[in-house]
């Protein structure tokens, strides 16, 4: 076992009896005394240690009172706090309503109608870029025609002139 492990058992250990300590204090007291009295008799049958437990029960008494109060202080601040977030998110809409024009110019945010009229563009574009490729292809196909048609006259024309430079 390294040096983590024992340091984290420890700071278990620790938790545990602080909490055991808490749900002491805060137990009736009728179980609590039959719970010290078990201990005081385990106490006294390990080697009479009745007056150290009892001396330490004196000790952690004040520190009990003390934490006592500093719960109540802290569930009196608990208690200020709003229990759900409806209150907070209610008042961020009703700002947010209120600015939102604002925000949206001052951050130039796209609104759906922004995004609706963009959409309605982008289709129009795409049909006329189908349209404008169609209509080049038809368009190199009869270029293409008209180009054949041109070298074979020119080879005819070529081929002309080379019979009459020829005796």
């Amino acid at each position: 076992m390294d040096a983590i492990s024992l340091l984290a058992i420890l700071v278990l250990a620790g938790a545990i009896v602080v909490l055991f300590y808490y749900y002491l204090q805060n137990s009736n007291n009728a179980s609590v005394d039959k719970f010290k009295s078990q201990v005081y008799e385990f106490g006294d049958r390990v080697g009479g240690a009745h007056e150290s437990m009892s001396a330490m029960g004196q000790k952690t008494a004040g520190v009990g009172e003390k934490m006592s109060g500093m719960g109540d202080k802290i569930m009196g601040k608990v208690k200020e706090v709003p229990i759900s977030t409806d209150v907070l998110s209610n008042r961020i809409d009703a700002f947010l309503d209120e600015k939102s024009d604002e925000l949206i110019k001052d951050w130039d945010l796209a609104t759906k109608t922004d995004v609706d009229g963009l959409e309605k563009r982008m289709d129009v574009v795409t049909r006329n870029i189908d349209e404008l490729e169609h209509r080049f292809n038809e368009y190199r196909g009869y270029t293409n025609k008209k180009m054949d048609s041109l070298d074979k006259r020119l080879k005819n024309l070529e081929g002309f002139e080379e019979e009459k430079s020829s005796p």
